[in-house]
């Protein structure tokens, strides 16, 4: 490829990982792209394991002896792996590759069992890091910084679709979870949810409309991997970095030839729609939230709390305005709050199931990501007739 075509396509990947979509990018590889990433944070959770691994009781010198030991461990291994792919021995590793994790993962817990006996400890270190590395490869691979920096901006830039969509849905809403604040029952399974079972069960109801987003979304992304012509494909390319392929690619081509979507494709795409979506949902469910509160403290008096829950309600707050004594109590954040899980659960069912306020609601969203898939499409067509094959994916 020339040097144009070259910056083009890194352009392009990044406009990709802005959008949280780094897995659009061909050849996208663990090894090579997220866990050397990871290295510097992985690097210092190591260093903090090793030198905390002895026990405090042992003599200074065998402490020494065993973060010694630990640090030799890492740079021995770093070297080998540089000296395997024959490159400086000090240089930061390209690739991460099995060797390397394990490293990071069984050193740490090693220590402890060899210097001290501390076999429940080795153990506890051990599946942590493998949780903290399972963890840190989701955010990097799955771009979930960027993606939360654009749905963000999206979502801000939409607050106004966001606000007339609440607005519109507020009068049904507010007909429905009015009548049940008012309910004595209401009061009392949310009291009666001790402990985290309440946490349990306002959780349950995101959990749910995610899986039932989760579960329709192949159907709109399938949708958008087809394209009605060469010239629509052009047009949601105007404005990105792709559209310098465009003299040497021809759209409708490259529209039929688009490789299909790989599982981890899917998977990132359905994170960046779920997100975004479920960052809307929750703007949406805030401003609920409020109106619910404000209604309860104008409406739900500390006597009237107290023949709801039958016991004396926790005043967090007493506000007196025009003679009329109000409370805002613990009992009313409580039920607000299960009253807004619950009816963010029917707003998520109502946005994918309703075709005014998908149209709406993921109106924004579906465009970008019909527009990212479009610029796959030409952005593989240019890589393809610029190699004769493509990395592996």
């Amino acid at each position: 490829m020339t040097g144009g075509a070259d910056a083009a396509i890194e352009r392009t990947e990044h406009w990709f990982v802005r959008r949280g979509l780094p897995h659009l990018i061909a050849g996208y590889s663990s090894s090579r792209d997220v866990l050397t990433r990871a290295v510097p944070v992985l690097t210092l959770l190591f260093l903090v394991e090793v030198v905390n691994a002895p026990k405090r009781s042992f003599p200074i010198w065998l402490d020494t002896v065993a973060v010694v030991v630990g640090l030799g461990i890492l740079v021995g291994a770093w070297m080998l792996a540089n000296r395997l792919r024959q490159r400086p021995l000090l240089a930061r590793p390209e690739r991460i590759g099995l060797a390397e994790v394990a490293v990071f993962v069984l050193v740490p817990p090693i220590l402890p069992a060899l210097f001290g006996m501390q076999y429940r400890t080795a153990i506890i270190t051990a599946a942590f890091n493998l949780v903290f590395l399972g963890v840190v490869y989701m955010i990097i691979s799955y771009g979930v910084v960027p993606t939360v920096r654009w749905a963000g901006e999206r979502t801000v830039r939409s607050l106004g679709t966001v606000i007339n969509l609440f607005v519109r849905a507020l009068p049904l809403l507010l007909l429905f979870v009015t009548f049940l604040i008012l309910t004595n029952e209401v009061w009392q399974v949310s009291r009666g949810l001790i402990g985290p079972f309440y946490w349990i069960v306002l959780l349950a109801f995101p959990v749910v409309g995610a899986l039932f987003a989760a579960a329709r979304l192949p159907r709109e992304v399938r949708r958008l991997t087809t394209f009605a012509s060469g010239h629509a494909l052009a047009e949601q390319v105007r404005g990105t970095p792709a559209v310098a392929f465009l003299p040497d690619v021809d759209p409708a081509r490259a529209a039929g030839e688009a490789p299909p979507l790989s599982r981890r494709e899917w998977g990132n795409i359905g994170s960046v729609v779920l997100f975004s979506q479920g960052l809307q949902v929750l703007l949406v469910s805030a401003m609920l939230f409020a109106v619910l509160v404000g209604f309860g403290v104008v409406v739900v008096s500390e006597p009237i709390t107290r023949d709801f829950v039958g016991a004396t309600p926790n005043v967090l707050a007493t506000i007196d305005l025009w003679g009329r004594t109000m409370v805002v109590t613990e009992e009313l954040l409580r039920v607000a709050g299960f009253l807004t899980a619950f009816s963010a659960f029917y707003f998520t069912v109502a946005v994918l199931t309703d075709d005014a306020y998908r149209e709406e609601f993921l109106a924004d969203v579906v465009d970008e990501v019909g527009r990212a898939l479009a610029v796959r499409a030409v952005y593989f067509a240019a890589l393809r007739r610029g190699a004769t094959t493509l990395p592996s994916t």
